[in-house]
C-alpha cells in the first residue's frame, strides 16, 4: 500500500473498500511503520497544543487499545513515554473517522482480510475458505478474514450486489453478512441475493431461513421465508418486506435480466450501478412506467438491444452516455 493512500485515509476521504485495505494494511508490522512516518512528519510541523482533559483522556484509552491489540511489539529505542505522545496523536487522528472506522480497525488487527472486487460489466465466482460460493456482480466487493475458525462466527462484508450459497457447517456454525445500511444477515446454511447501493439495501431469500438485524444497534430483527424480499433505506430504519421471484431476481448470475413490474427509472439506476453509465430518459413521464420481461445480459450493448427490441424505446448511447426515448 502506497503512502498517499494512508494520507487520504488520515484525511477521512477514502471510500468503505479503501478503509478496510488500509486498516488491514495497518494490522501488519509494514502497517504500524508506515504509520509512525506519517505521523512523525505531520506532527514534527505544529506546535505542541496540549489536549483538554477529555481528549486526553480519550486518546490515551485508545493508545492503550491499540497496544494491547498490536502483535508483539518491537524493541523499544525510545522512552515509553515518547512512544505514548506518538501513538497518542495517531490515536487523536483514528478518532476523528469515527466509531465505525475503528471497529473495522479491530477487526482488522484479529485478523488479516482480504477484499475482491469485480469492475463495470464483469461478474465473479469466488469460493469463501469454507467452500461457501460468492457470486459477485458488477462493480462489488466482498471483504472477509483470509482465515476462519471454528470458534468465531463466519463473517463478510458486501458493497454493491452479491448472491451467496452458503453451506451449513457441523458445528452450526453462524454466517454473517455485513452491510452498509447497518443491516446484518445471519444465517447457517442457505441461498440468498443482496443488493446494497446508494439509496437502499435489498436483500432477497431463495432457500433456508436467514435473519436480519435492522438497525445500527441491532435490536430490530426479521426473520425472512424462501421468496421474500426486505428493502431498507441506508441506515435500516424504515423498511418493508414482500412476496418476490426471488430465482427471477438473481438471474443476473446466470447473464441474464428478468424484470417483473419494474419501472424505467430502476432500470436506469441498475444500469449506472452495474456497468458505470450515465442514463437519461428523455421523456419524465416513462420513468415511472412498469416493464417486465427477460433479456440478455452479456454486456451493456446486449442489453441496450434488448430493451430497445423488447420494450420498443428508442437509444442512442455515445461513450458511456445513453439516453433512452
Amino acid at each position: 500500500m502506497d503512502e498517499q493512500l494512508l494520507e487520504k485515509y488520515l484525511r477521512n476521504q477514502c471510500s468503505p473498500t479503501e478503509v478496510r485495505q488500509v486498516l488491514a494494511f495497518l494490522a501488519t508490522d509494514d502497517g504500524q511503520r508506515l504509520l509512525q512516518r506519517v505521523v512523525d512528519r505531520e506532527t514534527s510541523s505544529l506546535r505542541p497544543m496540549p489536549l483538554d482533559p477529555a481528549e486526553q483522556a480519550e486518546a490515551m484509552r485508545v493508545f492503550k487499545r491499540i497496544q494491547s491489540a498490536k502483535r508483539p511489539a518491537l524493541t523499544a529505542t525510545r522512552s515509553t513515554t515518547w512512544w505514548a505522545v506518538r501513538w497518542a496523536a495517531a490515536a487523536v487522528v483514528l478518532l476523528t473517522l469515527g466509531m465505525g472506522s475503528w471497529w473495522l480497525y479491530q477487526q482488522s488487527i484479529e485478523e488479516p482480510c482480504v477484499t475482491l472486487r469485480t469492475p463495470y460489466g464483469q461478474t465473479r465466482l469466488i469460493t469463501l475458505p469454507d467452500q461457501s460460493i460468492v457470486t459477485l456482480n458488477g462493480n462489488s466487493s466482498v471483504t472477509y478474514p483470509v482465515r476462519w475458525t471454528d470458534d468465531k462466527p463466519r463473517e463478510v462484508w458486501v458493497e454493491g450486489e452479491a448472491f451467496f450459497d452458503v453451506v451449513h457447517t457441523k458445528s452450526h456454525q453462524q454466517f454473517v453478512v455485513h452491510l452498509p445500511a447497518h443491516m446484518n444477515v445471519e444465517v447457517l446454511g442457505t441461498r440468498f441475493n443482496v443488493y446494497t447501493r446508494k439509496s437502499k439495501t435489498k436483500v432477497t431469500l431463495d432457500t433456508g431461513r436467514i435473519r436480519l438485524l435492522l438497525d445500527e444497534q441491532r435490536k430490530k430483527q426479521l426473520v425472512m421465508k424462501p421468496g421474500e424480499m426486505v428493502v431498507a433505506d441506508t441506515k435500516g430504519k424504515t423498511y418493508y418486506k414482500k412476496q418476490v421471484n426471488a430465482r427471477a431476481l438473481a438471474s443476473w448470475r446466470d447473464q441474464k435480466l428478468v424484470f417483473e413490474g419494474v419501472s424505467l427509472l430502476e432500470i436506469a439506476q441498475m444500469l449506472e450501478d452495474t456497468y458505470g453509465v450515465k442514463v437519461e430518459i428523455a421523456d419524465p413521464t416513462l420513468q415511472k412506467q412498469r416493464f417486465s420481461g427477460s433479456i440478455p445480459n452479456q454486456n451493456i450493448n446486449t442489453i441496450l438491444n434488448g430493451l430497445s427490441t423488447l420494450f420498443d424505446f428508442h437509444i442512442t448511447r455515445q461513450s458511456n452516455r445513453i439516453v433512452i426515448q
